[in-house]
């Protein structure tokens, strides 16, 4: 499937969902969708309860370097990650530690807890 996103200008808010499998790829579309739209700067939410990672070792390191390029050029929003499995948390979970000094991106294993981290 994809990642799909909703934009919230006024309260600069993104609310995305990924289903199906994801590839880097779609989440790089996805990051340039967003800066595109301009919402790299919103905190954002994102489901990916449903999403099945089709990611290698090596496309972390790229999705890393693709993180730490948008934040040396422009504000990231904090990013909560919604998943239900340990392989998507364990994903979420390096690629925080790899960004941590340019972004703020956390897994969730409930939508509540992600809300109240991002102050929704």
């Amino acid at each position: 499937m994809s990642i799909t996103a909703t934009y919230d200008h006024m309260h600069r808010r993104v609310v995305a969902r990924a289903e199906g499998p994801v590839t880097l790829e779609q989440i790089r579309d996805h990051l340039e969708d967003e800066r595109q739209e301009p919402g790299l700067a919103f905190s954002e939410l994102i489901d990916a309860r449903a999403a099945v990672m089709e990611l290698a070792p090596a496309d972390i390191r790229v999705l890393v370097a693709w993180l730490r390029w948008l934040g040396e050029r422009t504000k990231l929003g904090p990013t909560a990650v919604v998943v239900d499995t340990d392989f998507q948390f364990g994903i979420a979970r390096m690629v925080e530690m790899m960004v941590e000094d340019v972004c703020q991106v956390k897994p969730f294993r409930s939508e509540s807890d992600a809300r109240r981290w991002l102050a929704w």
